[in-house]
């Protein structure tokens, strides 16, 4: 069907069918203001209104798409997730190890970082969107951090087949543990024996060709 002589397109129409549209900077001002409400409040204290006020937009945008509370705080996870995180490259597996774990505990010891991971934490597990939003904020994370074992493999001082997640997992689980459960104090023990601990624990060899 064609359009009237004279007829334009109108801007929004044009929006709707280009990737970063309008669609798309809502839904990152969205993210934006849930993530912001997360880690000043908590997610007990995440309110749809007060999200969408932050963002600028009518709450019954943030209701179509994320339409409880819970799918509100799985979609911020999902997005907090997407996010970068610089992966450090020393040149040996042990300085890559130390170097990760110190941003993370320089990064969970900061207040409003620590409410969004409780949050991820508490994500109701019945929730289907929340469930695969706990899930990605890990596997994310993990993902990009594994990157450091894939080096230690290729410079020889990991066994080929190493267990990626594994080697991860063993280094930054007391971290998130005292941060979680214990409230233990992040220190530098805990920095240096979790690296000594995972080198041990994966049988790890001087690199062959540090950079």
């Amino acid at each position: 069907m064609s359009r009237p002589k004279g007829e334009t397109v109108s801007p929004s129409a044009t929006v709707r069918t280009r990737p970063g549209g309008r669609s798309e900077r809502v839904r990152v001002a969205v993210m934006d203001a849930a993530v912001n409400q997360l880690a000043a409040h908590g997610y007990n204290a995440l309110s749809i209104a007060n999200v969408a006020r932050e963002a600028g937009v009518a709450e019954t945008t943030v209701y179509r798409r994320w339409p409880t509370p819970a799918d509100l705080a799985g979609g911020a996870v999902a997005h907090l997730a997407q996010t970068d995180n610089p992966v450090p490259d020393t040149g040996t597996l042990e300085g890559d190890l130390h170097a990760l774990l110190s941003q993370i505990i320089k990064l969970v010891e900061r207040p409003e970082v620590e409410r969004i991971l409780r949050a991820a934490a508490a994500l109701d597990g019945g929730n289907a969107m929340s469930a695969q939003a706990r899930e990605s904020f890990w596997q994310t994370r993990f993902t990009a951090a594994g990157r450091i074992v894939e080096r230690a493999i290729e410079r020889g001082e990991l066994a080929p087949g190493t267990d990626v997640f594994a080697v991860i997992e063993h280094l930054v689980a007391p971290a998130y543990m005292r941060v979680l459960l214990t409230n233990r104090p992040l220190d530098d023990e805990l920095l240096e024996g979790s690296v000594r601990r995972t080198l041990k624990a994966f049988d790890a060899a001087p690199a062959q060709n540090p950079a």
